[in-house]
């Protein structure tokens, strides 16, 4: 009998991430989930038998060796890995940021993209197949103002990710996921948390002609056909999951 797939999700405690876990736990999959969140992430695995939380930074090397070294020793598979973990900032002038505001977005948002493929592309090499989902931003395709650093290092995770899929095909397939603003606790830092911060949030959603921002479970659904064999065909490509924010003019 087969073994169960099994798939890494970065930044699961909650959001985007969390509703992934979900959805792929839902499915039958055994599921890691990497979080700087310790109490997030073991409320979230408390109780359900796929999941298996690790507490880790994934802007370090060792955090994904020892990841590897559980596929190793307890799954002995991995068929996806969801770089999901990422930060923003508060909306303002690049002139007003500093360089450890800029090296700690790229550390977070872009390094692990880097780190994921260095130490799980061999493996998958080696077991024949494998995944990548990366979420990059529609901040990258249409920028916002305010939000620079951001949305390079978003650039970033896309160019990755693009490249990538050519460096491994036919073996492993790398794709995106492009949200726009979503309903996670990331949307005060997009919007700020001042008393304006309504009429914000509703300017947003006027950009958006589907009214409505992001919700947690549109990625999860999107990251279900790219992290499956529905998508076994699709590669090097940015699905955007914005209610056509992108298609605006």
């Amino acid at each position: 009998m087969e073994s169960p797939k099994t798939a890494i999700v970065t930044g699961g405690a909650d959001g985007f991430g969390a509703a992934i876990v979900d959805r792929f736990s839902q499915e039958g999959w055994k599921v890691i989930l990497i979080d700087l969140n310790k109490s997030g992430g073991q409320a979230k695995a408390q109780g359900d038998p796929n999941l298996q939380y690790v507490f880790g930074d994934v802007s370090k090397q060792e955090t994904w060796e020892a990841v590897l070294e559980i596929i190793r020793n307890d799954y002995q598979r991995v068929d996806l890995i969801v770089n999901n973990a990422g930060i923003t900032h508060d909306p303002s002038p690049l002139h007003t940021k500093s360089v450890d505001e800029y090296e700690k977005i790229f550390n977070v948002n872009v390094k692990p993209i880097f780190l994921s493929a260095f130490i799980f592309a061999p493996f998958m090499l080696e077991q024949g197949h494998g995944v990548f989902i990366n979420i990059t931003s529609t901040g990258f395709t249409r920028p916002r103002p305010g939000f620079a650093i951001y949305n390079a290092s978003k650039a970033a995770v896309t160019g990755f990710t693009k490249t990538l899929a050519l460096e491994y095909a036919p073996v492993i397939r790398f794709n995106c996921i492009a949200p726009a603003v979503g309903n996670t606790s990331m949307l005060k830092n997009s919007i700020g948390n001042d008393t304006d911060s309504a009429q914000k949030l509703q300017t947003v959603v006027e950009s958006i002609p589907m009214k409505r921002v992001t919700q947690p479970q549109d990625v999860a659904n999107a990251a279900w056909y790219l992290g499956s064999d529905e998508s076994s065909f699709v590669t090097g490509t940015t699905l955007e999951v914005d209610g056509g924010r992108v298609q605006k003019m």
